[in-house]
């Protein structure tokens, strides 16, 4: 009886982080993004942290969620139905803002790892050096989780008709 008390127990403690990848995965295709992608940044950004926060931005702006939306986007999410609270408290709502203000930069400024870091960065050419730095970092944590999850190199093919440019 205790055995079966133990792997409820576990499946319990696993089910956030099923939840999440899932999300990970619906959002990425949805948007036309790699799920991995999206997964790298949001390690980079917070190590898949949901509550994090991050205020001490030189701009007075904030950065919330696991992947660090920034309030710059609040007025146009408010209209949409995402309050700061939601991305906060709700993964998938969090991953998928962040795949929507990363889909917005690739279709100004075209996909490439100098956009990904544009996500952290803004696209201001005093910050490219920082930018460059950022994008780095994405990429080496995507290769990574590609390298762990074999089966997400066939599913980032179809991710997008475009591959990420370097």
């Amino acid at each position: 009886m205790q055995t079966k008390q133990w792997r409820w127990g576990l499946l319990l403690l696993c089910l956030p982080a099923l939840a999440q990848a899932e999300c990970f995965t619906r959002v990425g295709h949805a948007f036309g993004i790699a799920p991995a992608l999206l997964e790298a940044i949001a390690w980079k950004e917070s190590k898949f942290s949901l509550s994090s926060v991050n205020a001490a931005n030189s701009n007075h702006t904030e950065d919330v969620c696991m992947m660090q939306v920034n309030s710059v986007h609040f007025g146009r999410l408010k209209q949409l139905g995402v309050t700061r609270d939601t991305l906060l408290h709700d993964p998938c709502t969090c991953i998928a803002t962040g795949a929507w203000v990363l889909h917005g930069l690739f279709r100004q400024y075209g996909r490439s790892w100098n956009t990904v870091g544009m996500y952290n960065t803004g696209p201001s050419e005093k910050r490219h050096q920082l930018r460059q730095r950022y994008a780095d970092d994405v990429q080496r944590i995507y290769k990574i989780l590609q390298e762990q999850q074999p089966a997400r190199r066939e599913e980032d093919f179809f991710a997008s008709n475009e591959a990420v440019k370097g």
